[in-house]
């Protein structure tokens, strides 16, 4: 019977592989394993951070967070202003707000 149950989810994985779905079965701890191919898309590893929301009618919504790296911010000052400059375009405003809205 366990064979079965193999054979089963095998044939429902390559399915949804050629329809670019995958199906996961959570474990008894309720993990479920990323597949290598979104892993590697998304470069996700044991240590980035992702987002989990429950969209409601069984739907869940998964966000790859991304750190931001030391290098891609610069500190700048000069006679009227400074501040901090992402290189990557994060705005700094929608920034300030988001810490605003999460200190309270």
């Amino acid at each position: 019977m366990k064979t079965e149950f193999s054979d089963s989810i095998h044939s429902e994985y390559i399915l949804s592989l050629k329809n670019m779905k995958h199906t996961a079965i959570p474990s008894i701890k309720g993990q479920i394993t990323i597949p290598s191919s979104i892993r590697e898309k998304y470069k996700i590893s044991k240590d980035t951070p992702i987002v989990i929301k429950d969209k409601g009618k069984g739907v869940i919504e998964m966000k790859v967070m991304r750190m931001i790296e030391d290098n891609d911010i610069e500190y700048y000052e000069n006679e009227k202003e400074f501040g901090l400059h992402f290189k990557k375009g994060i705005d700094t405003k929608v920034l300030i707000n988001a810490i605003k809205k999460i200190d309270g």
